[in-house]
């Protein structure tokens, strides 16, 4: 299975342009109010143009936001995936019609157990803890601890992902998709290019091997 990539916390077009550049499938966009992250509308609208352009998803992240006020940024900005990263009740969200990833801590996980695509069109974001940030924390968990039970074909893993330890994930698990945000930045909400390009780099080498 080809590994699909997932770059996040994009907020500037110069990154986004050059992120359009590389093989990712995937680009995420923070709308949470008030955080080092959270990126302009205006912004968000040209990014969704260029990332249709390049045959890249857009993935809108929201954090216990409704389901009316994730609609009304939809009027205005195009997204292709929502990401929900609170305590959100998924069925809440299926009136919009996009696909949906559900983020899940890695202790959420263990305290749940394998996770079961019961909710049709969801996937997984399985994360490393923190009781004060719902991720970009640039921590990593036990990847040990992730178990044939899950599907991989609906899970994104995160947390502390960097071109330094990526292989070390994919020889141990293979998910749908890598997640990546604080380990391509020089500093918080700015991009790393060279980051970026080794990142996608290290994953689609692997995926050739």
């Amino acid at each position: 299975m080809k590994t699909k990539i997932k770059l996040c916390g994009f907020k500037n077009i110069e990154d986004i342009n050059y992120a359009s550049s590389l093989d990712i499938d995937y680009l995420g966009m923070i709308f949470v109010k008030n955080l080092p992250r959270t990126i302009n509308k205006d912004v968000a609208r040209a990014a969704t143009k260029i990332c249709k352009d390049n045959n890249i998803k857009t993935v809108g992240v929201f954090l216990d936001q409704d389901a009316t006020e994730i609609s009304e940024i939809l009027k205005s900005v195009d997204l292709d995936v929502i990401q929900l990263h609170g305590n959100e009740n998924i069925s809440d969200f299926y009136i919009l019609n996009k696909p949906l990833i559900k983020r899940m801590s890695i202790s959420e996980y263990m305290r749940n157990g394998p996770i079961h695509n019961s909710h049709h069109g969801c996937m997984y974001l399985i994360d490393s803890t923190n009781e004060q940030m719902q991720g970009g924390t640039g921590q990593s968990f036990d990847w040990n601890l992730l178990d044939g039970d899950i599907s991989p074909e609906t899970l994104f893993i995160a947390g502390g992902l960097k071109p330094d330890n990526i292989l070390d994930l994919l020889t141990l698990y293979t998910p749908h998709c890598v997640d990546v945000s604080s380990g391509i930045e020089y500093k918080v909400g700015h991009k790393d290019h060279a980051l970026m390009s080794e990142f996608v780099n290290k994953v689609r080498t692997y995926n050739e091997e």
